[in-house]
């Protein structure tokens, strides 16, 4: 197969990494994808770093017998805990998505003061804080770990009576003076309205409300333009995922409208 015509295979703990496949449809339209949710084994954030680790070089086994030309990390928990791991270990190109999240932060706080909302691994693996003072000691950071919500998205939002309780008791957590908010899972943009509406009810200084799928996105576009990579023919998708494959096929047929293939695997 031309190198060109390989798939991007982007994965994730589950449905959160959909959020940034949906941008890169709209960037890279004539890419081929592959997608794998393991939502069989969600969620990641409450696991250790070696199980993480574990099923992220099992799903990484699957995606490269796929014939992929590089992998999209779209988990923050899964790059937290293993991307070092992973880029060592395999020859394909790996894109991660939390230096963008850096990078979207440092480019938008006007007062040095940012928060961030992230599972319990992302939180307690410091990564963020200690990306961020790399590139300016100055910037203040509020940490959130949201235990809840991504098990809540991953089985029907809107199905939760207390899901507006829950995600206000995460936000008053927040600096009432960051005027910058990072949501830190792939999950969080798919709830982004009811956020969005509680930050404003709570009347905090947030200007930006930060979801870095745009900026991975682009990061992708600039590599496969810099590396002669980019696929002018394509525009197949095929998802696969560890979990139920009619809850998996509700879920996308909600937020992608091209066609696609589904199969359920087991790793």
């Amino acid at each position: 197969m031309n190198v060109l015509s390989k798939a991007i295979a982007v994965f994730d703990s589950g449905f959160g990494g959909i959020s940034v496949l949906k941008k890169l449809l709209n960037v890279l339209p004539n890419e081929n994808y592959i997608y794998l949710g393991d939502n069989y084994n969600i969620p990641y954030g409450d696991k250790s770093k070696e199980e993480i680790t574990q099923l992220s070089i099992k799903i990484l086994d699957f995606l490269i017998k796929q014939d992929c030309k590089m992998a999209v990390i779209a988990c923050n928990t899964i790059t937290a805990s293993s991307y070092d791991i992973l880029k060592e270990k395999y020859n394909i190109p790996i894109i991660e998505i939390i230096s963008n999240g850096v990078e979207d932060i440092i480019d938008n706080t006007k007062n040095n003061n940012v928060s961030i909302m992230a599972t319990e691994f992302t939180v307690q693996s410091n990564v963020y804080n200690d990306k961020i003072l790399n590139y300016n000691k100055k910037i203040k950071i509020t940490q959130v770990a949201c235990k809840k919500l991504c098990p809540m998205i991953e089985n029907d939002w809107y199905s939760y009576d207390d899901r507006v309780d829950v995600l206000e008791d995460y936000i008053k957590k927040i600096d009432d003076n960051s005027d910058t908010l990072l949501l830190a899972c792939t999950h969080y943009p798919f709830i982004l309205e009811d956020i969005k509406s509680i930050v404003n009810r709570k009347k905090t200084n947030i200007q930006n409300i930060i979801d870095p799928s745009t900026k991975i996105a682009l990061s992708i576009k600039k590599y496969l333009i810099d590396n002669n990579l980019i696929n002018t023919s394509g525009g197949n998708l095929k998802f696969f995922t560890t979990g139920n494959k009619k809850v998996f096929n509700d879920f996308i047929s909600r937020y992608i409208k091209i066609n696609y293939e589904l199969e359920r695997i087991v790793l």
